[in-house]
């Protein structure tokens, strides 16, 4: 089995009971979540504290795990709406987000700070500005190259914070892999406000002209990739 579907599966006996350390102070973190054809959790800012998270589905109180781990982030950027199996030990393995459920070969994959983290949901305790990203995955798993190609990665949106009215900027976008290293991403599709922009080059490149004030919010997609993140540019005088 592929090291990345281990991971996610017992990755979590790494889990440390919160009743064995002092509480901590609440922090932030955002999190978003992409499903298999759209974004069931738009990117988000939210508070974690140091409680147990525990699921509706799931009458068996002893069955939590940490508020600050990443299935506090999912649980509060989702407003408790995911399900999944405890199992003793790691913590809950989620099947299903906002209605969504993967079942068969899919399930859904956790990344932090652009990594893919093998330590599953219950197992990934975050720090203060973490960002949690959550992709629908699937394995077909091939014996002969112990892989479970394709594998979804996510995109990432390199653009400066501010351009003057009138000038243009550049536009990168990159895929990341699951150790968290970058290279440009050719043929992907950038928006801004909703609006096709165009597609990168080679570079993974595609420019942008400041036309008006305001907040132009940018991002990409790909066959075969999780949606980018939405950076906001503002466009300043």
């Amino acid at each position: 089995m592929p090291i990345r579907l281990i991971g996610l599966l017992c990755g979590g006996l790494l889990l440390v009971s919160a009743s064995t350390a002092a509480a901590a102070d609440p922090f932030k973190v955002s999190v978003r979540v992409e499903g298999k054809s759209r974004t069931l959790v738009t990117q988000r800012t939210v508070t974690l504290a140091d409680a147990p998270i525990t699921n509706k589905n799931d009458p068996e109180p002893t069955h939590s795990c940490n508020g600050q781990t990443a299935l506090g982030a999912l649980h509060a950027g989702t407003r408790g709406d995911w399900a999944g199996k405890f199992y003793e030990g790691s913590g809950f393995f989620v099947d299903t987000i906002k209605g969504e459920q993967a079942s068969g070969n899919d399930f859904f994959e956790l990344w932090v700070d652009h990594r893919a983290s093998s330590l599953g949901f219950c197992g990934a305790n975050l720090r203060a500005g973490d960002d949690v990203l959550v992709i629908r995955q699937s394995c077909v798993y091939d014996p002969k190259t112990d892989q479970c190609p394709p594998q979804v990665t996510p995109l990432g949106v390199r653009v400066a914070k501010r351009i003057h009215r009138g000038h243009v900027a550049t536009v990168r976008i990159v895929d990341y892999t699951p150790a968290g290293k970058t290279s440009p991403e050719r043929g992907a599709t950038v928006y801004v406000n909703g609006r096709v922009l165009g597609r990168t080059n080679k570079a993974g490149e595609v420019r942008v002209k400041g036309t008006k004030t305001g907040i132009a919010r940018i991002y990409a997609k790909k066959k075969g990739h999780a949606r980018s993140e939405t950076v906001k540019v503002r466009i300043v005088r």
